[in-house]
This record gives C-alpha cells, structure tokens and sequence, in this order.
C-alpha cells in the first residue's frame, strides 16, 4: 500500500496555488484513488452560514452505494453531529452494532450490489473553537483485506483528514498566514537535515537526540507549517525562507 510520503508533492502545492471546491474534490479523488479506496467525503456543517440542513460536502468520484453508505452513515451517528463531533477517535463502520436498522440498510445496500462495504470516519476539529467536520472513507474490499490494512490506513487517513479540514477552512474563512517565529530552531534543524536527504535516523545521530524527539520535531513543524507530510513541510521552510 501507497502511503503518506507517496503523496505527490506537485499535488499539494498545486491545491495550495488554485484553491476550490472543484480542485479539493479533484485532491479527494486523488487520494481515493492513491489509497484505493471506493469514496472519499468531507462533511461540514459548522462553517458560518453552512447547517446540518445545509452542510459543505467535498466528493470523491464513486459508485452510487458508496454515496448512499455516507448517507446512512450520517443518519446513524446523528447524535455525534448534534453533539458537535464528540467523538474524537476514528470510527470503523464495521464494528458499528447491526441490529440498527440504519447500519443494516448500511450494509445490506452494499450486500445486494454484491460488494463489501468498509469504512471509516474521522472526526476533525479546528482551527478555531466550535469548528468541526467528519471526514470518511469507503471500500468495497472483504473484511480480511481491509482488517490487514486498517490499522495502517488509519493512521495516515488522520493526517489527510486534518489537511482535507485545514484546506475547506481556507475555503470558508479568512485564514490567519502561517506564524514563521512559532516554529523552534530545533525544528529548523530537523528540517534542515531533512532537505539534506537525511533520513530521521540520521538526523537523530546528528542532532544528538532519540529518534522519536526528531519525528516530534519534524511532525510538529509540518503541523505548523499546514503541510500533508515531511516533504511538504520542507518545501514549504524552503519557499518560507525558514531553511535554504
């Protein structure tokens, strides 16, 4: 499986540069389709002047049961939307309980197209109080299929999910620009050797430090730098003036 590193980085920047909600579905169907998954969507409706009765939602191209999953999906967990997105870890559709009558239309939907249906939401917040949004994933694959790369998937659908958030944000508000001074020197550092090719193992004996302080160091520049992975991070120090 293709992971977040795989990512193109022309991709990202591309997004960056013609920012709409055209080119964040095209940036969803990318992902889709990098991950080979079925449908990719990202529900709002906490955005000013959006609602639950009229949400943003950017798509993914996908089979007409993989939309209507999404739509049983959101009826089921109507408590967390009218909650605000109280839960704040990833839900796996397949572990939801089937005597519900919206989770079994959910999957007997599927069943009688003659194909699985897997799936996964992760709620967001940010980046202000008050502001959230479910971001989902579907798959068609079999159980044992998607159990061997859930856990993995999981992971970096967090970040997509986060960066998918960050972009409809720029979509809907006037986006405060990156603070340059709140990134650390040692952050700097680590992104410095990063350009250099240097792997985090490398920039750990470097900088004399353990390799899980360099991967904390390097997520937490991405994270305030607003990129999708490492990569990212450092074009974006370098386009910054941060590192040369």
């Amino acid at each position: 499986m293709q992971g977040l590193d795989d990512v193109d980085i022309r991709t990202l920047l591309q997004l960056e540069t013609d920012l709409t909600d055209q080119s964040l579905d095209a940036f969803l169907e990318f992902i889709r389709q990098h991950y080979n998954l079925s449908g990719i969507e990202y529900y709002c409706c906490s955005f000013r002047g959006r609602s639950k009765a009229s949400p943003f939602i950017a798509r993914s191209q996908g089979r007409d049961f993989i939309e209507k999953a999404f739509d049983h999906y959101k009826e089921l967990v109507d408590p967390l939307f009218s909650g605000g997105a109280r839960s704040v870890l990833p839900i796996d559709w397949a572990r939801l309980p089937r005597i519900e009558t919206n989770v079994h239309h959910l999957f007997d939907d599927s069943g009688q197209r003659g194909a699985e249906c897997q799936g996964l939401t992760i709620p967001v917040r940010g980046p202000v109080n008050g502001l959230w949004a479910l971001f989902s994933v579907a798959s068609d694959e079999n159980e044992q299929a998607w159990s061997a790369r859930r856990h993995d998937l999981m992971k970096d659908l967090v970040h997509v999910a986060y960066y998918v958030h960050r972009r409809a944000y720029d979509l809907h508000a006037k986006d405060a620009p990156i603070d340059l001074d709140a990134i650390t020197k040692r952050e700097i550092e680590a992104l410095e050797w990063s350009a250099d090719g240097k792997s985090p193992a490398e920039i750990a004996i470097l900088m004399r430090i353990s390799l899980e302080t360099v991967k904390a160091h390097l997520d937490a520049a991405r994270f305030k730098l607003q990129a999708l992975n490492r990569v990212h991070a450092v074009t974006k120090a370098i386009r910054a003036g941060l590192i040369r």
